[in-house]
């Protein structure tokens, strides 16, 4: 994990306005973004459908066996 040594820009109540990182630490949280950018995101809306069917399913009584679901998803 990136540990950051952050100063703070304050106003004169006190109140922070801008973050000031070493250059090192920009750098490095800014790979981590093109990293975190790169991860493909995950639908839940699709898992959440999956599993009303298969709810609706098992009240028919109808079982599908766990290979066949997780090749689904």
């Amino acid at each position: 994990m990136l540990e950051l040594d952050e100063r703070y820009i304050v106003d004169r109540e006190g109140k922070k306005s801008a973050v000031i990182l070493d250059i090192e630490e920009f750098e490095g949280l800014m790979e981590l973004l093109k990293e975190y950018a790169g991860i493909e995101t995950y639908d839940t809306e699709d898992v959440t459908k999956d599993i009303i069917e298969a709810f609706k399913d098992l009240k028919k009584g109808r079982i599908h066996p766990a290979r066949e679901i997780l090749n689904e998803l």
